[in-house]
């Protein structure tokens, strides 16, 4: 299903956690770890004391370090993977208060240089490069993204991106540096929740929750707007329900009455479920967000995991 994956990571202890997730993706097979430097201001870069070279460099030593030891795990849980490093680096040609153009360093075998944009867009340019099936961002218990994944970077690869994005959160057990970080759930796709607006763009997400592998439990929800659509919902939601139920799976149908983000979530609580799963909603997706759509707030405000499935063309 997800054959080859996306790790972009900023070499912290969050992004770091992600190598416990990569054996339970199904079907996967190969693992890309992408650093993204944005180095388009070498002047900003040089007054922490470091030379251009001399970060990346870093960069490009630290994440090959990530990846034998992503490698390494992936290898003690008997899952055969192949890891591939990939250092982004974003430049910019610049001109000082002298009018002097600033040269970018020369090319080096190490890092793959980026003219211009942002982080984001070289992550998703990195999914497409590498033709990725989904990929993996880390976040924290509530909600708040961290490192290069923080507020606008992740906020553009939710929005704009058209790759399956699995957003990975934790339980923070304690505040602070030396925070602890435990898990929501020991096998994230055990018990899923998967929402919909019976529309068919958001059919995607359905197909894909079927297709998982020792998955035990499935929550399908809807959210209505007045008591006239139960009827209509509750009809929809069975025949979808036939379609997802097989041996060993349980599967419910859930209709809720409220502001739809609130109740989902409240549902996600109740149940302790290891995994939201819902639809971008295909080309209304990036209006929709910027409009604070159901999907954007869940994503956004959820405490634990949340699997985005774009719509497929074609």
């Amino acid at each position: 299903m997800f054959e080859k994956v996306l790790i972009p990571t900023d070499f912290s202890r969050y992004s770091s956690k992600m190598a416990e997730y990569v054996t339970e993706i199904p079907g996967t097979r190969e693992v890309v770890l992408l650093n993204v430097l944005d180095a388009s201001n070498p002047k900003l870069l040089e007054k922490s004391g470091w030379s251009y070279d001399a970060i990346i460099s870093e960069a490009a030593f630290r994440l090959n370090e990530e990846a034998k030891l992503l490698a390494s795990i992936t290898c003690k849980n008997e899952v055969s993977l192949m890891v591939k490093p990939i250092l982004k680096v974003i430049v910019e040609p610049m001109s000082g208060a002298d009018g002097i153009n600033l040269n970018p360093p020369e090319p080096r075998q190490d890092a793959d240089f980026v003219y211009g944009g942002t982080v984001g867009d070289a992550i998703q340019k990195t999914a497409w490069e590498e033709n990725v099936s989904l990929i993996i961002m880390g976040a924290e218990g509530k909600g708040m993204l961290e490192g290069i994944l923080l507020g606008s970077v992740s906020t553009e690869v939710l929005r704009q991106g058209e790759t399956d994005l699995l957003i990975i959160r934790h339980k923070m057990l304690e505040k602070g540096k030396e925070a602890n970080m435990e898990r929501f759930c020991p096998d994230i796709f055990s018990r899923i929740l998967v929402t919909t607006d019976l529309s068919a763009a958001a059919e995607d997400a359905i197909v894909l929750a079927g297709e998982l592998e020792g998955t035990k439990e499935i929550l399908l929800a809807h959210v209505i707007s007045k008591e006239e659509e139960f009827g209509r919902a509750a009809e929809k939601l069975n025949l979808m329900r036939q379609d997802l139920e097989q041996p060993g799976r349980m599967v419910t149908i859930h209709i809720l009455k409220g502001k739809p983000a609130d109740q989902i979530l409240e549902l996600a609580k109740k149940h302790d479920v290891s995994l939201l799963i819902f639809s971008s909603q295909g080309k209304g997706w990036i209006k929709q967000m910027r409009l604070g759509s159901t999907s954007f707030d869940v994503a956004r405000r959820s405490d634990r995991p949340v699997l985005v499935v774009r719509q497929k063309t074609g």
